[in-house]
């Protein structure tokens, strides 16, 4: 198998199983993938649900449905613009603040844990052969 191609699946498996990893953590916040895709979404700022859609790549109803379920599980609010009563914002909640520091700490403890056993030494390497896969993405990729 060419070089290329190992890299590839490397990175298939990597994200596979971060990905795995990820939705049993989701699952026991009672939270699907999907919801979990629009909540990082909002997670910093509030957006509007054409905002969301455009990002996540989804149609228009099938955000909205998923925004409908978070809203009834209390995860996110519908918050009527001040200035334009035609625009609403999505934007977390206090339940949603309330998991932030656990949400945050999951993903540390995920990377720290992973990483654990490994010295300084191969930690750069990795470090910097990301950076360097990162770096040819953006330049090749785009």
């Amino acid at each position: 198998m060419n070089q290329a191609m190992h890299i590839s699946k490397s990175i298939h498996k990597l994200t596979r199983l971060y990905n795995a990893t990820l939705e049993k953590f989701m699952k026991e916040l009672n939270l699907t993938k999907p919801q979990g895709i629009i909540i990082g979404q909002i997670y910093k700022e509030p957006k509007t649900i054409g905002q969301i859609t455009e990002a996540v790549q989804l149609s228009y109803s099938t955000v909205s449905g998923i925004i409908d379920r978070l809203e009834r599980d209390e995860w996110i609010q519908r918050v009527r613009d001040k200035t334009d009563r035609r625009v609403i914002w999505i934007q977390r909640t206090e339940k949603m603040e309330e998991i932030k520091n656990k949400v945050e700490f999951y993903h540390e403890q995920f990377f720290h844990t992973v990483l654990s056993d490994l010295d300084t030494d191969e930690l750069d390497k990795i470090a910097s052969s990301l950076d360097l896969l990162n770096s040819q993405l953006e330049k090749k990729g785009s």
